[in-house]
């Protein structure tokens, strides 16, 4: 089989692949099988990844240095690693390998899922066909640009705003892809907040690798708490590194069960923040958000939640792309 080399031009601050005609099946295929090595342990990473890149138009560029990007420093350069000794730039552009593995490292948290799942609702497969097309930016996988991330201090007004200037997604839009965050975990010296988003599994399992709607049914069944939590009462922190009364910012908690940010909760609760990230009101006080019924449809149904997720998972990839292709 042989392999299109590419001509790499500089134009602006794009490195465009001028001389991809076609990318196949078989060396998709084969660039998972060659990078999941890089991403195994890191799923969750892996799928935070794709998003962190596409703020501001998916193009293979990441500011480590950016506080926002904690935590992502390590993945970047494991999977750069395998880019550079197995010579993808000839094939695919690292914008399109970032999408690639984040697409996989859905697919595999499904399959665990299910795996796991014994009296619960399965999840279907996810619906997103990946394409390439992608261009990097001059330096890439490094970028010393701020893209403006989201913060996790968003009230819903102010989510939904970032999302639709963003994005052009809608409300709709931005509930379903907030279920993402059924995978993964916040770290105090990472965020300034700390906990597992879904901390127990249908199963009594963690979740923090399983991809289904157990997000949406946490958030609108549970009784949650708001606090401040003391780094030195964290069970999984080493408390010698924590400053002298340190605390997360404002979060919602349900011990044994998981966490919430502001932003999360924004789809359920309807608040306002003081200057320190604060609400307004608690969860038995806090009025409906307008997404309160989108997430009430998501906890009762894996099966909508995740052709709504794909949907816009696909949506966000192409952001900043206009002539994406299909894999021949």
């Amino acid at each position: 089989m042989s392999w299109l080399l590419c001509v790499l031009v500089i134009i602006g601050t794009v490195t465009v692949y001028s001389d991809f005609s076609q990318l196949t099946q078989t060396q998709i295929d084969s660039i998972i099988r060659t990078s999941r090595s890089a991403v195994r342990g890191s799923k969750t990473k892996a799928v935070r990844l794709s998003f962190h890149d596409c703020v501001g138009g998916c193009n293979g560029c990441l500011n480590v240095n950016d506080a926002d990007n904690n935590g992502l420093a390590d993945i970047v350069a494991d999977i750069e690693t395998v880019y550079q000794e197995n010579g993808f730039s000839e094939i695919i552009s690292r914008a399109d390998l970032w999408a690639l593995l984040g697409i996989w490292a859905i697919e595999q948290t499904i399959i665990a899922n299910n795996e796991d799942c014994d009296d619960c609702e399965a999840v279907p497969e996810l619906d997103v066909t990946f394409q390439w097309g992608r261009t990097d930016c001059a330096t890439a996988p490094y970028s010393d640009d701020d893209v403006g991330l989201p913060a996790a201090t968003f009230n819903h007004a102010e989510l939904m705003e970032f999302f639709s200037d963003e994005f052009d997604f809608n409300d709709r839009e931005v509930t379903a892809l907030m279920g993402v965050h059924t995978l993964g975990a916040a770290k105090i010296f990472n965020s300034g907040f700390h906990g597992t988003w879904i901390s127990g599994g249908a199963n009594g399992t963690s979740g923090a690798v399983f991809f289904n709607n157990q997000y949406f049914i946490n958030m609108a069944s549970l009784d949650w708490n708001l606090a401040q939590r003391l780094c030195t009462s964290l069970s999984d922190v080493d408390s010698d590194l924590c400053s002298n009364g340190e605390t997360t910012g404002w979060q919602w908690n349900v011990a044994g069960k998981g966490f919430n940010l502001n932003a999360d909760m924004s789809l359920f609760k309807d608040f306002d923040t003081d200057s320190d990230g604060k609400p307004s009101c608690t969860y038995s006080t806090c009025p409906p958000a307008p997404t309160t019924t989108v997430v009430e449809e998501f906890a009762a149904s894996n099966t909508v939640w995740i052709q709504e997720f794909s949907k816009v998972y696909t949506k966000m990839l192409a952001h900043g792309s206009h002539e994406l292709q299909d894999v021949n």
